[in-house]
């Protein structure tokens, strides 16, 4: 079991990490990243559509745009969503700030305010209502070594139940080779199924390693200019695709180093336009379950377009 977390919650680290062919130099800009994962007979796809102003910095991830200082650096980013189901108006506004270190590396994002609001519509099948407002919460903080120009470590809890409350912290350390992350090391904290007083969380380490093609990363020019990743603020972007992986999990925070068994490697498939850019990407996680060989957990898929 634990290791079918590992491997899908690696899908979820992988999706957002994931390149293209071409050079860092060619104007051709990414507009749209979609990715779908199949889990037995069930499929989860996202979206993410970018948006860019005349100097060729994204100002907008599907309903998340973004603001830039005179630093060139993101300032703020804000997202505003209304809605109305079931007799209930639905009202979010989430603002994060960007802050940056004096070498322009992003140092922390804090949620400056998250409100929402519920009223029940005149007339509608629901009469009640709730409102609630967080405000100056540290969502995410990044370490650096020495001059790097990526993190060694980031610290995050994320944005849950869209957008309606922070989660539990989880921890990120990263080795690189180059401009590449060679391995990916998580921390993982989750609360009980059970909320009982007195329970202690669950705890996991995730150990992720990478080797390359060389396609360049259709997301690495966003990360580059942005100075982060505006799909995941969380994940690194490595310059080059990964053509293969290996991840285990093992239970509780280990301090103590693995070594990779690259015998039992996911390989990943990149598809290539005729432009020679990367159009799709796909693979399949398969391993071993009680008496079971080779069972496939599930099937990713991830394509790019180009404007």
């Amino acid at each position: 079991m634990k290791y079918i977390v590992g491997l899908l919650l690696l899908s979820c680290a992988f999706n957002y990490s994931c390149k293209k062919d071409g050079s860092e130099k060619d104007n051709t800009r990414l507009v749209l990243f979609r990715s779908a994962t199949q889990f037995n007979s069930n499929t989860s796809q996202s979206s993410y559509e970018f948006q860019y102003d005349v100097q060729g910095r994204v100002t907008k991830v599907n309903e998340q745009q973004f603001h830039y200082g005179t630093n060139g650096r993101v300032d703020y980013s804000r997202i505003a969503l209304q809605d109305k189901t079931g007799g209930i108006e639905r009202e979010k506004i989430v603002r994060l700030s960007y802050h940056w270190d004096e070498q322009n590396r992003l140092k922390s994002v804090f949620v400056d305010s998250l409100y929402n609001k519920n009223s029940p519509i005149k007339d509608g099948i629901s009469t009640g209502g709730a409102e609630s407002l967080i405000k100056d919460k540290l969502l995410t903080s990044y370490s650096y070594t020495s001059n790097m120009p990526v993190p060694s470590k980031v610290v995050y809890r994320k944005l849950e139940k869209f957008y309606e409350q922070i989660g539990d912290e989880q921890e990120l350390t990263f080795a690189y080779n180059g401009d590449n992350i060679q391995k990916l090391k998580s921390f993982l904290y989750f609360s009980p199924l059970l909320n009982i007083p007195g329970d202690s969380k669950l705890e996991f380490t995730l150990f992720s390693f990478f080797q390359y093609s060389t396609t360049i990363n259709p997301l690495y020019p966003i990360y580059k200019q942005m100075g982060f990743n505006p799909i995941d603020i969380n994940q690194v972007v490595s310059k080059n695709l990964e053509n293969s992986f290996f991840s285990t999990l093992v239970q509780g925070k280990a301090n103590q180093e693995i070594q990779p068994d690259w015998t039992k490697k996911t390989a990943v498939k990149i598809t290539l336009g005729g432009d020679g850019k990367a159009s799709a990407m796909s693979y399949v996680v398969k391993g071993d379950f009680e008496d079971a060989k080779d069972v496939i957990f599930s099937e990713v898929l991830l394509n790019y377009v180009y404007e």
